[in-house]
């Protein structure tokens, strides 16, 4: 497999060529688990590629792996190699996901997943059924914000600091899968929460929202007014734009940056410090905050090891509408999550990392087509700012599902030289790719269906597909080239 590095925003193989990675998350949020959830076997991984996917977020959890303090789950971490074993026969990159929702899955009580009960210091806060959506917690969870004030804090178990073990659990799995070569890289924590303080920041985001739904200029309040006297659900999250969403995130942006600056850059710098220590290999993901998921602005400084940049390390932001996980997600409105996603590409170049996207969609029944318009209109905008991304999430049967006709598409692999743009215009049927070389090169391109005419360079055929998709190579010209791909059925 080519070994990837960043070369400013870009992921750069071997050969200097851009490089793209899409594929899925697949998760296991289960509790005590003797193995992974999912059986990612051959069969699993040749629909994979097939699909023209090359990258897996593996969402695992602190639970599952140390279950019990200082003693490591091996039966599950067996199960864990043979995914990265044949992950790399079949060239698919794996980021190693630390999981968590709500800190910890608290024995199946509140909806959430992470960290083993022994690392759970509630203060004697017991955990509550969620009664609206499973993420209420964060704001209204005292059990959940007091785990994260201790685990900020390094507080001790049984005399060594939460973050002291959590990252002990890193070196551990630094080199378990540090040289593998599989492995992309090192997600250290899913969507951290800042624990107490997010419920102030929470009231201040929600205030800060009613009034500018109340006073801004960029709000109808007539559409508001007619949608609510008509029922008309859609209207009414509709007159919500996305041109508001940093009016109203922009209020909390001094208290997420004082988080990030006291407790989340220094988580950072001491798991990459720990990881480093053991391997050099493995992409440091920056995450984003829960509540920077939703528009507020990502502060936190690139990770350093030593005192030194890190080479090695990419920015995975995440987004969903704000009617995620809900029945109104029908009417999710990408133009509200551009701009979420629209303020991380601001983070992304003052970062000056590379970007796969961690997680976006969330759908919970995949063979839903009905939104499928806001996923295309995700996916364009993906290409725009030429991000690679990783689909919320695995189900299990999704390769054989409805779900594969929004997913397996037409797009670069890796691509030798300056890329103005690429597109899949999915009314025509043809994929575009505008770059300019300094000199003669060779591309990779991933095309869905049967390849029908192949415009402005050479190519051959690298892989032949049994559901008519195939990989080619594109071999262009020193200079401005625009190659097209006319698609067959």
């Amino acid at each position: 497999m080519d070994k990837l590095s960043a070369q400013g925003i870009k992921f750069v193989d071997g050969k200097g060529r851009t490089r793209f990675l899409n594929g899925f998350n697949i998760d296991d949020k289960l509790i005590e688990c003797s193995e992974f959830r999912y059986n990612l076997d051959e069969e699993f991984f040749k629909k994979y590629r097939a699909n023209g996917l090359d990258f897996i977020r593996l969402a695992v959890t602190w639970q599952n792996i140390e279950p019990e303090k200082g003693k490591y789950n091996e039966s599950y971490l067996k199960s864990i190699d043979s995914i990265f074993d044949l992950a790399e026969k079949y060239g698919v990159y794996i980021l190693l996901d630390m999981h968590q929702d709500l800190y910890s899955g608290f024995e199946g009580v509140g909806g959430g997943d992470g960290a083993p009960g022994w690392a759970c210091l509630t203060d004697g806060y017991r955990p509550k059924p969620y009664k609206f959506v499973w993420a209420e917690a964060y704001v209204f969870g005292k059990w959940v914000h007091r785990c994260f004030d201790h685990f900020w804090r390094n507080d001790p178990v049984d005399g060594r600091g939460l973050q002291d073990r959590y990252a002990d659990l890193w070196q551990m799995l630094a080199g378990r899968y540090g040289g593998r070569a599989a492995l992309f890289g090192f997600d250290f924590m899913n969507e951290p929460a800042p624990g107490t303080a997010g419920k102030k920041m929470a009231a201040r985001f929600a205030l800060s929202a009613a009034k500018c739904i109340a006073f801004s200029k960029k709000i109808k309040r007539a559409d508001i007014i007619s949608a609510l006297i008509k029922k008309d659900m859609k209207k009414l999250l509709d007159s919500v734009p996305g041109s508001i969403v940093r009016e109203i995130a922009c209020r909390v942006d001094k208290l997420e940056a004082e988080f990030e600056k006291k407790y989340y850059s220094p988580f950072l710098v001491k798991m990459a410090e720990n990881v480093r220590e053991i391997t050099q290999n493995g992409f440091l993901m920056i995450e984003q905050p829960f509540l920077c998921n939703g528009g507020v602005r990502l502060s936190v400084e690139p990770i350093s090891v030593k005192g030194r940049r890190e080479p090695l390390q990419c920015f995975g932001p995440h987004a969903y509408d704000m009617t995620v996980d809900t029945p109104l997600y029908k009417y999710a409105n990408a133009g509200r999550v551009k701009a979420f996603f629209s303020e991380m590409r601001n983070s992304q170049l003052r970062l000056n990392v590379p970007v796969v996207v961690g997680e976006w969609g969330g759908c919970s029944d995949n063979k839903d087509t009905s939104w499928f318009p806001h996923a295309q209109e995700l996916l364009d905008f993906f290409d725009e700012m030429q991000w690679g991304q990783a689909y919320w999430d695995y189900h299990g049967d999704d390769l054989d599902s409805p779900l594969m006709s929004l997913l397996c598409r037409t797009h670069p692999i890796a691509v030798d030289g300056e890329i103005d743009f690429y597109r899949y215009d999915r009314q025509t049927d043809v994929f575009t790719l505008k770059y300019t070389s300094d000199t003669d090169g060779e591309s990779v391109i991933f095309v869905h269906r049967p390849v029908e005419d192949v415009g402005g360079a050479e190519y051959e055929v690298l892989e032949n597909y049994e559901n008519g998709a195939s990989l080619i190579l594109v071999k262009s010209k020193a200079g401005e080239n625009t190659v097209t791909i006319k698609i067959g059925q």
